[in-house]
């Protein structure tokens, strides 16, 4: 499949402020087994350091609003110069909570069988987030 596009959406039942620690607050991240490497600031690096120490993902903040919007991209670790997705987050207040979709925007061909996996990663995600945000 050439250049899909994943998106999910989950709400949680914690506010924007919440659910933006979990992004951004490295002792809150680290429950879900590593922190993001950034700035928080846009055209700033960003990447996912695993608690081995190892950056697992590395690319740049093209848009940021603090617990309404974070967009980045992806590029290949080893070939930084290849696009290989762009991310959207979007944390949306709603009566029980907040509501935050995800859309992916891959920048390269792939085969039913991945695709199916990373839509079962974004949901794994998804529901890590909300399971740590909703005991803070």
């Amino acid at each position: 499949m050439s250049n899909p596009v994943l998106e999910k959406t989950i709400n949680v039942y914690a506010s924007p402020e919440k659910i933006w620690r979990v992004f951004t607050d490295p002792m809150v991240t680290r429950q879900m087994g590593g922190e993001y490497v950034t700035d928080w600031q846009v055209g700033g690096a960003f990447g996912w350091k695993g608690k081995d120490g190892n950056m697992y993902t590395s690319g740049k903040i093209l848009e940021i609003e603090p617990q309404k919007l974070l967009k980045h991209d992806l590029v290949d670790i080893e070939d930084q110069s290849a696009l290989l997705s762009t991310i959207t987050y979007d944390f949306k207040p709603i009566q029980t909570g907040t509501s935050i979709s995800i859309r992916e925007e891959i920048n390269h061909e792939m085969d039913e069988e991945d695709l199916s996996d990373t839509s079962d990663g974004w949901e794994f995600a998804l529901q890590a987030i909300k399971d740590i945000a909703e005991k803070l």
